[in-house]
């Protein structure tokens, strides 16, 4: 088949692209298929209008100058006019809001391509429209957006349990909508062992050496439960005087997160890298000793499929996490990591201690967590269920 897909925003910085849909593409062609990335370069004007191919998979972001107030409008239309001039079997459309929800809207309007769209979090009352400072009227949109665009696809892919139950309430029918939750990169396979030949010196570089070292890298967003973390934290150190905690990222999140480690006197313990090369990322996570990630119970929380949690266990981290959506999923607690109370520092904290205490115990968290990533969310494995979705709908 030959099949576009339709990126929210660009390869980098943020991961719905790099970490859902090109690994997905990466996976169709493996298989046999022609896959061609569009993205609206908004958020990374530096990659406006580049062009290239990365193991099979066309990769194009569009052309953008500047973002003016009809940027969305005229961007998604070209975006649609782009994907239907390669003549595609089916077009997948990544997130039902934004410039790819205005994309998939003229599609639906201008032809009769089957429109597969994929559900990553939730956008909605309750969701990140809640969350994001968005002006009211931007506010209203998304969530009239995502509500539209689910209905107009015929076929929809979604990271969740959660999601998928959401949709289901819609009155979408259940055959029409295939559960797809994240997997690992495939260049994760061999860098475990890669990246702990740099630990000591990453470690040195961090100013860790000896010191027992928890992690978190991702986007830190508006509305993240880092100061969670730093609850833990303040537990733990009666106990562990000494311990580190890296948080390795950025985004709208990170002053406000900056300026709460500084009120709590901190900064000696935890270190706030800002943005980091994703190529370096797996050398940051193997010379940790833990990796965090706390949740409150949310409905943006439950719906959403964290791509760190995968990264973690393929790199072979114990983790310890929060018992909330898609955690569950995918940590085995007790054997493939610790799943927290939501909520609860003590419980947060008495877990990482666990861990941080007995190096045997995490070793063997660690490799289970490996084993369990590949053998179950390999991507591999989950495309033929992509798959599956393009034939039935090409077929209708």
């Amino acid at each position: 088949m030959n099949i576009v897909m339709i990126g929210p925003f660009a390869f980098t910085p943020k991961g719905t692209v790099s970490a859902r849909a090109f690994f997905a593409a990466r996976a169709l062609v493996k298989r046999g298929h022609r896959v061609t990335i569009l993205m609206p370069p908004y958020d990374n004007l530096a990659d406006s209008g580049r062009k290239w191919t990365r193991d099979g998979v066309q990769l194009v972001n569009m052309t953008i100058r500047r973002v003016a107030l009809t940027t969305p409008l005229t961007l998604a239309w070209r975006m649609a006019r782009r994907a239907l001039a390669l003549k595609p079997d089916v077009i997948h459309i990544f997130k039902p809001v934004g410039y790819s929800g205005l994309a998939g809207y003229f599609l639906s309007e201008l032809s009769y391509v089957p429109l597969v769209l994929d559900h990553d979090d939730w956008e909605g009352r309750g969701g990140w429209a809640d969350i994001n400072p968005y002006p009211r009227l931007w506010r209203w949109f998304f969530i009239w957006q995502e509500a539209g665009m689910l209905r107009r696809a015929r076929a929809i892919t979604v990271a969740s349990r959660t999601l998928q139950t959401q949709v289901w309430g819609m009155g979408i029918k259940p055959s029409c909508v295939s559960y797809i939750p994240n997997g690992p990169d495939e260049s994760l396979r061999t860098r475990p062992e890669e990246s702990t030949q740099r630990r000591s010196q990453v470690r040195a570089e961090l100013g860790v050496r000896d010191a027992p070292l928890a992690v978190y890298l991702g986007q830190i967003p508006h509305g993240n439960d880092l100061d969670q973390a730093l609850d833990a934290v303040e537990r733990v150190l009666p106990r562990l005087p000494d311990l580190r905690l890296a948080i390795f990222g950025t985004g709208d999140g990170l002053p406000a997160l900056r300026a709460d480690v500084a009120r709590r006197g901190l900064e000696r313990t935890v270190t706030l890298t800002g943005w980091v090369d994703h190529a370096r990322a797996p050398d940051y996570l193997a010379a940790a000793d833990l990796a965090i990630y706390p949740y409150r119970d949310s409905l943006i929380n439950r719906s959403k499929c964290s791509a760190k949690i995968v990264e973690y266990m393929a790199m072979g981290l114990p983790i310890v996490a929060s018992r909330v959506g898609q955690n569950i999923e995918y940590i085995e607690h007790g054997t493939s990591g610790l799943l927290a109370e939501p909520g609860d520092a003590d419980s947060f904290a008495q877990m990482m201690l666990a861990v941080l205490c007995d190096p045997h115990k995490a070793k063997a968290m660690g490799s289970a967590a490996r084993q369990r990533v590949w053998a179950k969310f390999d991507w591999d494995r989950m495309v033929e269920t992509v798959e599956q979705a393009y034939r039935e709908v090409r077929d209708k």
